[in-house]
């Protein structure tokens, strides 16, 4: 599983991402987050705390963490992975 996420983590060239808070945060919550970070949300994930975001800024990824993101995956490589 490690080696799963480690793989999916996103980084400063990851435009869009998936944005997870605490299991307890609510979709308002991991919206803040994502808002305070500057970017702009893209959808939601089927779980409350976690919404895809995107933004150009190359900072946007540790800005998300900053702003108590628990943790950032690449939202394309995720995507890849998941049966249509």
């Amino acid at each position: 599983m490690a080696i799963f996420v480690a793989s999916m983590a996103a980084d400063a060239q990851s435009k869009e991402v998936a944005v997870v808070a605490p299991p307890w945060a609510g979709a308002a919550e991991v919206a803040g987050i994502v808002a305070r970070s500057g970017g702009s949300l893209v959808a939601t994930a089927g779980l409350p705390n976690i919404i895809i975001a995107r933004s150009d800024d190359p900072g946007f990824v540790s800005t998300l963490y900053q702003a108590g993101a628990w943790l950032v995956l690449d939202a394309v490589k995720l995507r890849s992975c998941l049966p249509a």
